[in-house]
């Protein structure tokens, strides 16, 4: 997903042949240190990982629902601003999971997303409906993450923003909250018999990508009298005066017309209101044991792969690292082949297999223990040499 602004140019930087990982941690351990590319993976961030759940929020007898199993990876773009503004959870605590993919756009598009990525799960955390309402909970986390954006970043977030996807499991209940056009995807048994089938998965889109040419998005943005129209780029045709020619996809542009945006709803972008707003599509669903693997990822990978391709990927491996790394390899090379090896945006997916109980068991690496402790996978950044 790109911001334009027509005054400025994209500069170009090297792409570092290896893709950022997230390691699976140990049982044994609740952090580990690794590296990749020589650089060291950052330390366990505890404000993301799920809280406890507080005794009178305890149900006796309850379903757990399925255990989860979560992998990560992410590459840096090519030929763009030599950042990589991804950012993305991998965090599960008992019962409970946590993941995010947050891709920032913008010249300070990796602070607003970093921002954001805790802001969300600090606010999520502390919500006094987690338990009770968690999707009005998740609402209310992207409601508090813009006003923080607004009240500490309200300069850096003036034409810089993020798309935030989220999807939040306790038990055998997932809610997901989604602004922008990262994705979230659900891989489905089509069987009847649901255990223990990993293969043959349909893929279920359980976010909407919101973006300009989505007829009720559009609808909204001219109702409150705002642009919808691709990129005008002035070209000279013979000796005849320069005349502007409409170029890539559509955008809605703010109220000076000179910066476009591909997504019609983000955090931070405060420039583009009201037209691109904040407010998050969410949806809730029980998990039954047809669900087998759920995948986010950001618009790097669902610009070149569609959602039942990456379905299709991660049900090959039964390491969910495995599967996000050949999910945003492949995503890579699709974007290198268009582009002759010039150019390819960030790239990130994240990867969380469920098992529901002995069914399942042989097609996960190993069993674990009904109590494990808290895993998060850490963040990892390869920095240019």
């Amino acid at each position: 997903m790109q911001q334009v602004n027509l005054k400025k140019l994209i500069s170009r930087d090297k792409l570092d042949d290896q893709g950022t990982e997230g390691a699976r941690l140990s049982a044994a351990a609740s952090h580990a240190v690794r590296t990749f590319g020589g650089v060291a993976v950052e330390e366990l961030r505890d404000e993301l990982l799920p809280p406890p759940t507080p005794l009178s929020q305890r149900c006796t007898g309850a379903a757990e629902g399925p255990r989860s199993l979560v992998g990560a990876c992410s590459f840096q773009n090519q030929g763009k601003n030599g950042e990589n503004q991804d950012s993305w959870i991998a965090a599960e605590s008992g019962t409970k999971s946590l993941l995010a993919v947050l891709d920032g756009h913008g010249e300070q598009g990796k602070r607003v997303s970093e921002y954001a990525r805790s802001q969300l799960a600090r606010s999520l955390y502390a919500n006094k409906e987690l338990y009770t309402k968690p999707a009005s909970a998740l609402q209310s986390a992207y409601a508090e993450t813009q006003k923080g954006i607004e009240r500490s970043h309200a300069i850096d977030a003036q034409r810089s923003g993020t798309t935030a996807v989220i999807c939040y499991r306790h038990r055998d209940k997932l809610v997901v909250a989604n602004v922008g056009d990262s994705r979230a995807v659900l891989g489905r048994c089509s069987s009847r018999e649901g255990d223990g089938c990993l293969h043959g998965l349909r893929a279920v889109d359980l976010s909407s990508d919101q973006r300009p040419m989505r007829e009720d998005e559009r609808h909204r943005i001219l109702q409150q009298g705002g642009a919808v129209h691709p990129s005008a780029i002035p070209m000279r045709q013979g000796f005849g005066p320069p005349v502007l020619v409409r170029v890539g996809p559509e955008r809605v542009w703010d109220k000076t017309g000179r910066c476009g945006l591909c997504v019609t709803r983000s955090l931070g972008d405060l420039s583009m209101h009201p037209f691109v707003i904040a407010e998050p599509e969410v949806t809730e669903r029980m998990i039954s044991s047809k669900d087998k693997v759920l995948i986010l990822g950001s618009d790097g990978v669902w610009d070149r792969l569609n959602s039942q391709e990456a379905v299709d990927i991660a049900a090959r491996h039964s390491d969910p690292n495995a599967a996000a790394r050949e999910i945003a390899s492949i995503a890579r090379q699709r974007w290198h082949a268009e582009t002759q090896g010039q150019l390819s945006d960030d790239i990130t997916a994240v990867v969380m297999h469920l098992e529901h109980g002995d069914s399942t068991a042989r097609t996960m690496p190993t069993s674990r223990p009904a109590s494990k402790p808290p895993r998060l996978l850490p963040e990892t950044r390869l920095r240019p040499a």
